[in-house]
């Protein structure tokens, strides 16, 4: 879960090093991969409502930011499911 766009560097390397040790079908893999690569999609946009925030604009960026941490959620919860059917 983050809470701005600056902290995604770090939950997207720990996503993908999790996807890469406990994902161990490779079309699986590709997919959860696949999903944290489209959240990093979603964080660009993030980024871009925050400068809009910080002018003084109005924007979605609450919004946004709860689609991108229950999309992190179902990311985990995939990475858990390919654990526990291992």
């Amino acid at each position: 879960m983050i809470t701005n766009s600056l902290e995604w560097g770090h939950t997207h390397e720990h996503l993908m090093h999790q996807a890469n040790v406990n994902v161990h079908t490779p079309e699986n893999r590709q997919q959860v991969i696949k999903m944290i690569n489209n959240i990093g999609n979603e964080v660009t946009i993030l980024s871009k409502a925050e400068v809009m925030v910080r002018r003084g604009h109005k924007n979605a960026a609450a919004e946004i930011l709860t689609k991108i941490n229950d999309d992190i959620n179902l990311v985990e919860e995939y990475i858990l499911v390919a654990v526990l059917t291992r």
